[in-house]
């Protein structure tokens, strides 16, 4: 049985996709699959780089640039929304932001949604770094979910 990314569009590449295989993964990695869903990120085209801002300390946070213009997304996870959508970012997160705010430069953050069907993060939405801080209300989060295609548009269109 092979998995792969729900989107595949071509020319394009993915930026963390946990892919399988099952004849190459343990049982226990089969389970947690079934348990907890398949993380896939958003696709761009190539003429989108992407940089990891791991050597800043920072988990989950990608670097996109096109030509000139740069933004930073931080990818975060969400099981469900609750009344109160606020994900889980750290202090030095938080840092980062207001280090970003200084240069005028925004670090967006992507929440992705696992869908009760599909058991898959298949849908997302983005807020900003206040917004990720002070957390939304559910309406205003499920008024801005979509799907991953429409995500990686919104990153190329408008944040690019």
């Amino acid at each position: 049985m092979s998995m792969t990314a729900d989107y595949k569009l071509p020319k394009q590449r993915m930026l963390f996709a946990h892919n399988m295989k099952s004849k190459n993964t343990s049982f226990l990695s089969r389970i947690k699959l079934r348990l907890f869903g398949k993380k896939t990120t958003v696709q761009l085209e190539q003429d989108i780089h992407t940089q990891d801002a791991a050597e800043f300390g920072l988990t989950d946070v990608v670097k996109y640039r096109r030509n000139d213009k740069s933004v930073y997304v931080k990818h975060v996870f969400s099981e469900h929304l609750s009344r109160a959508v606020k994900p889980k970012i750290t202090s030095e997160d938080i840092n980062f932001f207001r280090a970003l705010d200084k240069v005028e430069m925004r670090c967006y953050v992507l929440v992705y949604v696992k869908n009760p069907q599909t058991k898959n993060y298949d849908k997302a939405f983005f807020l900003d770094d206040y917004e990720a801080i002070q957390g939304i209300e559910l309406a205003e989060a499920n008024r801005r979910l979509s799907n991953l295609p429409q995500a990686a548009k919104t990153i190329r269109n408008e944040l690019l």
